[in-house]
This record gives structure tokens, C-alpha cells and sequence, in this order.
């Protein structure tokens, strides 16, 4: 018998045209591939992970959604034998794991990510899925806030820093769920050319503004 294999892949936003995305077409292509060099021939499971971010109305696609609509379209074209385990209900990267390992049991686990977010997703995996877990990170991102390196350093090094702390402390995780839809809230009427250049400078803020709020509440 083989062994069951997984393979979460995080989700980064809902593109207006999921056909259209260059980034997304660029890393859901690397991730297909890499999984078919392995296992054209066996059965896995793909879980894409990611909730309710979409920018348009009526703001009802998730990122797990859209990205299985691409990865049916791929196991179709080819022929292999995969299923498909959208997790759609989460909006931090946190919250996207502890789901995901509520859904695993046993096997081989590989996680793919972006480039950028490979430093965090390694010790958050790490601490929540264990030390089998492969982190594989696919460069795919071209958006304006990939090039601006100290603020993405300091995005990720904010968001590990209050995911270890949500691990820890209940009350704090149910500030940092706030923070990110509140997030999704503001982008959501924040011009999409602005949006795209400050995507990740706007996220700082509000959990900072929200981990202040947890300060003043305990």
C-alpha cells in the first residue's frame, strides 16, 4: 500500500482573473510540476489553503476556491489520479496550518509557500505540523511590495513574532483574527493602485494597531 502524501499550498490573495494572474499562474505551475515529477503516477491529496480576501464584490471567492479551480483544470489536462481538499476559512497563515493539521493524518506533508515567507513558515511549521513537514518556497511574486525588502523583512518578522505569541496565548490569537479582518476590511475600500504598492505597509499597521488594543485589554 503507498503511503499517503499531502501537499498544502498557502494561498496569497484572490485575483480579479484567477486565468489571468501571472503570479499565481507562475507558482501554482512550479508547484503542479514539482508534485507530478514525484507523483504523476500515485494518489495525493492537495489541500489549497486560504479564506475570504477577494477585493471584489460581492467578495464571495477564497483563495483555496480559486486556486482548486486551476488545480482540477491541470489533474484533468493530465490525467492523474489527485483529489482535492480545499481548506477555505481562514485569513492568517496561523489559522491556515492549525486547520490543515486538522486534516492530516499521517504520511508524507510537503508545504509550499512563497519565497519571502519561507524563514516564518519553516518555525511555524515546525511548531505546529513537526519536523517531517518539508517546506518547499516557490519564487513567483512580482508585486511592487516584493521589491521593498525592509518593509517585507519587517512584515514577516512582525507576523512570526504575534503567530508564536497566538500559539501561546488565546486571547491574543482572537485579537490577531480581529487584525486580519479588519485588514481585509480596509483593503477592500482602498483604491486598487494603492492597494497594490501598500498592501503590506497597511497589514503592519493594523496588527500593530490591534496588538496595542491587546496591551490595553489584559
Amino acid at each position: 500500500m503507498s503511503k499517503k502524501v499531502f501537499a498544502i499550498i498557502n494561498g496569497y490573495g484572490v485575483p480579479k482573473n484567477m486565468d489571468l494572474d501571472k503570479s499565481y499562474h507562475a507558482y501554482l505551475t512550479q508547484v503542479f510540476n514539482w508534485l507530478w515529477e514525484k507523483y504523476a503516477k500515485e494518489k495525493i491529496t492537495l489541500m489549497p489553503v486560504g479564506g475570504l480576501t477577494d477585493f471584489w464584490p460581492p467578495y464571495k471567492r477564497t483563495e483555496a476556491g480559486e486556486m482548486a479551480k486551476w488545480i482540477k483544470n491541470q489533474i484533468q489536462q493530465t490525467g492523474v489520479k489527485w483529489q482535492i481538499k480545499p481548506i477555505a476559512t481562514q485569513l492568517t497563515a496561523l489559522e491556515n496550518i492549525l486547520a490543515c493539521k486538522k486534516m492530516v493524518t499521517g504520511g508524507t506533508l510537503y508545504y509550499f509557500c512563497e519565497r519571502t515567507r519561507e524563514h516564518k513558515m519553516k518555525i511555524l511549521i515546525k511548531k505546529i505540523l513537526g519536523l517531517k513537514t518539508q517546506v518547499i518556497s516557490i519564487e513567483f511574486d512580482c508585486s511592487p511590495p516584493r521589491y521593498q525588502i525592509p518593509g517585507r523583512k519587517e512584515l514577516e518578522k512582525q507576523d512570526l513574532a504575534y503567530s508564536l505569541l497566538a500559539l501561546k496565548n488565546p486571547s491574543w490569537r482572537k485579537f490577531l483574527k480581529l487584525a486580519a479582518a479588519e485588514k481585509i476590511k480596509i483593503l477592500r475600500k482602498t483604491p486598487e493602485n494603492i492597494r497594490r504598492t501598500e498592501i503590506d505597509r497597511i497589514t503592519r499597521k493594523i496588527r500593530a494597531e490591534y496588538y496595542n488594543k491587546y496591551q490595553k485589554h489584559k
